[in-house]
């Protein structure tokens, strides 16, 4: 889950269920999302090919 206004609508239950399934236990920022798009447009991710890149805080760890 990204710090959107979609999210900031959540009420303080919603927000507690979420982040109880985030092991990083805070939502993510608009940045982080950014920067991985850019890490992978950029020439040092040259190399990678059929990759999955998880940005969610390690929930899909769970």
């Amino acid at each position: 889950f990204i710090t959107t206004a979609m999210t900031d609508k959540l009420d303080d239950k919603q927000r507690v269920a979420i982040l109880g399934n985030v092991p990083a236990g805070r939502m993510g920022e608009p940045s982080e999302i950014a920067a991985a798009a850019l890490y992978l447009a950029s020439s040092e991710a040259g190399y990678v090919t059929g990759a999955t890149l998880h940005v969610n805080g390690g929930m899909a760890m769970l």
